[in-house]
């Protein structure tokens, strides 16, 4: 499994995505190089709205259409590069700002409070409160006990009027304490509110302190009350923030129940009792609606919402944040939001709801294919009145729905527009990507690729020409056209494309070309390494031999990774085309692979020859290697090979030299040997070719063992798998 390092974000994402089977995998991410997904694949998400996409994606593509909140793609990462990323297709996560709004007010809250405490004359005797015990969004009501809220509180005394120099001073050392705190035994919290005071003003105060003490401690009944005596007072702020409190209040009291032991919401809990919370949260707004806490009131209105089970309002809240309150108003960052959308509303809704963002991302999701309760298509159909104001939206869902679900591309061609508009929004980007999909699949190519070259120089949005020299290379190359795709005037520049295409499905006439005119140094010696590789390992030794001559006498040593199909640091270079056998790490001298490689010309059975390019192969790691498989019909180089013949396994060439009377007595013990070991130690066969049984892995063994007892390896074996 991948390691990465947690950020903020990724810890957010993490600690809310458990069980979403819908949306998330694990942290194993690698690219699958195909336009057709309909099962979610968090890993391989593409830039037009499509079931398989993660559900985040899909709605910041919706949201991005609509000028909303743009779309900002990271730059790939190291990490991602090794995997064998490029632009498209991509992981979730690549779309995601990790620059979540982070915790300032503390410092800003300690800062003010400092400049507050001076004008007072008073000094803070410690700098720690009960509220940083709690991280930011950990949902607690003391995270509020802290430096901000206080200082709120003190510069209201400095600056109303009527309060004595020594009650304020009192009122302010009151709330210092409390800052220590957010639970006190009876008398402890009796003694903290000041009970000498005698203006009306102060004693104001004093009940607000009395009350957000019981708030804090869990008397809410009580600090409802005591907040609703304050009601009529003059005091603007104690007035604004007592009417805001009562609805924390009530949110705090309905909610005490709402979670199991796990901080899971139980499904029996009492979804009533939040309509007093909703009622109290809407009065605030009304009364205040650019008041001190309008955005916070916002935010635990969703909360309430959510907890209510009110999937309809919940939706309509979300769409609202993203799409019309702006940084001004919003209660949290568009990240928060649509990663808290996800969480909280789409991985659980079972049907449509009022708003027309928050359906269509559902829509999509429950598109996907082997799901127990898919989109039916009388379910979408009744979403009609739901998008008059987007029909083009409510076209591309029936298409989608023909295209993926119904399996019938010339339906959904019908719900396509023909006409390509000048600007390609991602909706537009995805109607004509659908288009493209469906001629593909109705095996019309031509009109495919004129459709992708007229979109070209139109994708203007983040990653569209990525998608489209991905789609325009896969169709080149289904139609046998694949030199398109290298040819000097190519619109195809995505290295990690061309060299997938390089590796899986040139011929060796291309790859010689390319050798000279690849558009970068890895190009090049990618094209030369693939060339020489599969002419060696495909048994066309005359070939190789003609190639190598090619190949300087000391080639580069950069290594090639990702170009042949590794990850992370896996690789060779060209140097691997020079390898001598002569250090005979199991005392078995080989040649030069050139040599070896003439050997196998003159006899394709050479026993020498054999269990030399089976040492070539053993010694370089290249049992399985990338280029030796072959990606699906639908993926990029999913064609049939352009080398003729059977790749080389080691176990069938052991197996050759074992059969062969003439050969040796060393290269029969060799052979044997390394037939037994390609089993070793678990069983398994990891040499390639078609696996033996155990009876005829112990025949070869009690060979070994009895009529080659004196070579070195009839000595040194003890054990057959």
């Amino acid at each position: 499994m991948r390691i990465r390092s947690l950020t903020p974000l990724a810890l957010i994402i993490g600690a809310t995505l458990g069980g979403q089977a819908q949306a998330s995998s694990d942290d194993s991410c690698y690219p699958d190089w195909s336009l057709l997904h309909d099962s979610l694949d968090v890993c391989n998400n593409l830039p037009f709205l499509t079931p398989g996409n993660d559900s985040r994606v899909n709605l910041r593509l919706l949201l991005a259409d609509r000028n909303a909140v743009p779309l900002k793609p990271n730059a790939l990462t190291d990490q991602e590069l090794a995997e064998g990323y490029g632009p498209v297709p991509f992981a979730a996560f690549r779309l995601a700002n990790e620059d979540i709004e982070g915790d300032e007010s503390e410092e800003s809250g300690a800062a003010a409070m400092s400049d507050l405490l001076g004008k007072l004359g008073l000094a803070r005797d410690s700098n720690d409160t009960a509220g940083q015990a709690f991280l930011q969004g950990e949902g607690s009501r003391c995270r509020s006990n802290r430096d901000e809220s206080a200082a709120d509180f003190i510069g209201q005394l400095v600056d109303t009027e009527g309060l004595a120099v020594e009650e304020r001073q009192s009122l302010a050392r009151a709330r210092l304490q409390m800052l220590q705190a957010c639970t006190w035994e009876g008398d402890a919290q009796a003694g903290l509110v000041p009970s000498t005071v005698q203006s009306p003003e102060a004693r104001a105060f004093a009940a607000y302190l009395q009350a957000a003490m019981d708030f804090y401690n869990g008397r809410f009944s009580e600090a409802e009350k005591a907040f609703a005596s304050l009601a009529d007072t003059a005091q603007p702020w104690l007035k604004e923030t007592s009417l805001y409190m009562i609805a924390r209040t009530r949110l705090n009291a309905a909610e005490q129940d709402a979670f199991d032991e796990y901080g899971s919401l139980k499904e029996d809990r009492d979804r009533a009792a939040y309509d007093s919370v909703a009622e109290a949260f809407d009065r605030y707004l009304s009364a205040y609606p650019d008041g001190h806490y309008t955005r916070s009131a916002r935010g635990l209105l969703r909360r309430v919402h959510w907890l209510a089970g009110d999937a309809d309002k919940l939706a309509a809240d979300y769409t609202w944040q993203l799409t019309e309150a702006g940084d001004a108003r919003a209660s949290a960052s568009p990240e928060t939001l649509i990663q808290e959308a996800d969480n909280k509303l789409l991985t659980g809704l079972t049907g449509a709801t009022s708003s027309a963002l928050i359906t269509a991302t559902h829509d999509l999701m429950i598109m996907r294919a082997n799901l127990p309760n898919p989109l039916t298509r009388e379910q979408l159909l009744a979403q009609k009145s739901l998008f008059d104001q987007q029909p083009a939206m409510f076209d591309y869902l029936q298409a989608a729905f023909a295209f993926y679900v119904d399996k019938k591309p010339a339906e959904a061609l019908k719900r396509l527009p023909n006409d390509i508009p000048e600007k390609l929004g991602y909706l537009a980007f995805s109607q004509q990507t659908l288009r493209g999909l469906a001629m593909e699949a109705g095996n019309d190519l031509p009109a495919a690729q004129a459709l992708w070259l007229k979109l070209l120089p139109l994708a203007q949005q983040p990653l569209q020409r990525e998608q489209l020299e991905l789609a325009l290379a896969m169709n080149y190359q289904r139609s046998g056209q694949l030199r398109k795709v290298f040819a000097g005037d190519s619109p195809i520049t995505s290295a990690q494309v061309r060299l997938i295409l390089l590796g899986k499905a040139a011929d060796a006439s291309l790859l010689r070309q390319q050798i000279g005119e690849g558009i970068s140094d890895t190009e090049k010696a990618t094209a030369q390494f693939v060339l020489l590789y599969k002419e060696l390992i495909r048994s066309q030794y005359a070939a190789f031999a003609d190639d190598l001559k090619a190949l300087p006498e000391t080639p580069a040593d950069t290594k090639l990774g990702t170009s042949l199909g590794y990850v992370y640091d896996a690789g060779h270079s060209l140097q691997l085309f020079r390898w001598n056998g002569a250090k005979a790490e199991s005392g078995y001298a080989c040649p030069s692979i050139g040599e070896v490689a003439g050997l196998l010309q003159t006899n394709a059975r050479d026993a020498k020859g054999l269990n030399c390019l089976g040492e070539f192969i053993l010694r370089n790691g290249l049992d399985g290697m990338p280029l030796d498989h072959q990606p699906g019909a639908g993926e990029l180089g999913g064609s049939e090979p352009a080398f003729k013949g059977d790749v080389f396994s080691r176990l069938n060439g052991y197996q050759t030299v074992i059969a062969d009377s003439k050969a040796s007595s060393d290269d029969r013990a060799y052979a044997l040997f390394r037939a037994i070991n390609c089993y070793a130690p678990s069983g398994y066969n990891s040499c390639g070719g078609k696996d033996v049984a155990p009876a005829v892995r112990k025949g070869w063994f009690k060979q070994l063992k009895s009529t080659y007892s004196g070579t070195r390896w009839g000595k040194s074996l003890q054990y057959y798998w």
